[in-house]
């Protein structure tokens, strides 16, 4: 197969469409939050509006919705139904701490694994870079994503842990049952019954004590989730003067739909590039007086990561059939080479049977590839779908090939992101430029800090 341009007029109608269909979907979503957040009967449940891209919830339904995304529409309505009743395995937390009367003024929300914790007890935290013995007036309230604990944790540290191997019928049914009764609006509804919601309500009720009057500061790795925002909304409500700092650790989505400012928003966010600031400002409507840029503290500039020659899995692939055709488009070009191509599937979804079987399906195709040309590269990397890693991998000098399944939120606009130059190859495949690097993600240094960007702990 030639490889053929796309002529520039094409090219520019392609982005300008983009363009105006994602500011459109974003601007209804904003609508949306800003109806039930101006009515103060629904200002509380509002917390539990969610709109990510990366995985199926209701949310993710009324995006497709607002931008007219023609989606399998039974395919959506069953896992968003598998992801609400997925609280049917929820036998509630396991809450592990040593306190031993410790005094704190500050608390940092995070999350972690066991291979993030020393023999020494303590945490070194992925997103702010910061080991937790270096915090002697922090609390480090922990949500903890493996199943077996740490051999010691220090007494500053309260590990908050999700046991889903039983079912729990009872106490999810109720969980469902008082949802049911206490709201009239259906759309509220829908969203506050999501897994989301449902550990928002648990977990939140967990770390209440701990959200006292003293407290003078809290940190997030930010993403809007319902729990943050119920953790946001009850201290601004009961009027503390606690102090929200939020960092938005992930790198730049292509529709950061997830972000948009709520009337229940950090004090202050920091993010790690300047195109980040534009783009929180002028489209997701954050006041630019209470966006600070920092280098990042969770993508470092000297860490040996390697990114090339590697095809990226999404979290799920919501169109086998269509993905494996762009794939086959890219093999049977002359200009990329995929042999002895690795695949790297999501953490999060490796073990399930139908990305296991996309797996394997992929390998077949890939053993028949064979070396086109000598000079072809191997610093190339396949992204599948929506993912923020196609920006940290441009910012480390890769290549990138990026197959949507759903272009209107899959690709990435130059009005959005200044600094990135889109061009299509093919139907729904697209690669990636920078004009300057470090514009969306300042890559930070080695170097453990002992304070938060600036802030003492």
């Amino acid at each position: 197969m030639k490889s053929f341009i796309i002529g520039q007029k094409n090219q520019a109608e392609m982005k300008a469409d983009f363009y105006k269909k994602k500011i459109n979907s974003i601007n209804k979503i904003k609508n949306h939050i800003n109806y039930f957040e101006n009515r103060k009967s629904y200002l509380k449940d509002a917390q539990n509006l969610y709109y990510p891209t990366f995985t199926d919830s209701f949310g993710l339904s009324e995006i497709y919705k607002f931008s007219d995304t023609k989606i399998n529409k039974f395919s959506l309505l069953s896992k968003i139904f598998k992801n609400t009743f997925s609280g049917v395995f929820f036998s509630g937390p396991r809450v592990i701490k040593n306190l031993d009367k410790f005094n704190y003024n500050n608390i940092i929300f995070t999350w972690a694994n066991f291979d993030n914790f020393r023999n020494d007890g303590s945490l070194d935290d992925k997103f702010f870079n910061v080991n937790s013995k270096y915090s002697k007036n922090t609390l480090w309230i922990v949500i903890y994503l493996d199943k077996f604990l740490p051999k010691k944790i220090n007494n500053n540290i309260i590990l908050y842990q999700t046991i889903r191997t039983n079912i729990n019928i009872i106490r999810f049914t109720h969980f469902l049952l008082n949802k049911t009764i206490n709201y009239k609006n259906p759309n509220l509804y829908l969203h506050s019954i999501a897994n989301f919601s449902f550990f928002a309500e648990n977990f939140f009720n967990i770390v209440k004590p701990y959200l006292t009057p003293n407290i003078k500061k809290i940190f997030f790795p930010f993403e809007c989730q319902p729990f943050q925002n119920k953790i946001i909304h009850y201290l601004k409500t009961e009027k503390f003067k606690t102090k929200i700092i939020g960092y938005i650790h992930a790198p730049p989505l292509s529709f950061p739909s997830n972000y948009i400012y709520r009337k229940f928003s950090p004090d202050e966010i920091i993010v790690n590039g300047d195109d980040q600031l534009y783009c929180f400002n002028k489209f997701l409507n954050w006041p630019k007086k209470i966006i600070k840029v920092r280098p990042s503290t969770r993508f470092l500039k000297y860490k040996k990561i390697s990114m090339s020659n590697k095809i990226y899995f999404p979290m799920t692939i919501r169109n086998s059939s269509s993905v494996i055709s762009s794939l086959r488009k890219i093999i049977n070009s002359n200009e990329f080479c995929l042999k002895d191509i690795e695949i790297q599937k999501h953490p999060f979804s490796a073990k399930e049977k139908k990305i296991i079987n996309f797996e394997q399906n992929l390998k077949s195709i890939l053993k028949k590839e064979k070396i086109k040309k000598k000079n072809n590269r191997r610093d190339l990397s396949i992204f599948i779908g929506s993912t923020g890693a196609i920006i940290e991998a441009l910012e480390r000098g890769v290549k990138v090939i990026q197959i949507c399944e759903f272009p209107v939120l899959d690709v990435y606009s130059e009005k959005f992101w200044r600094n990135i130059i889109v061009k299509k190859l093919y139907n729904n495949v697209f690669t990636y430029k920078l004009k300057k690097k470090g514009k969306l993600i300042k890559l930070g240094k080695n170097n453990k800090n002992k304070k938060i960007y600036g802030y003492k702990l």
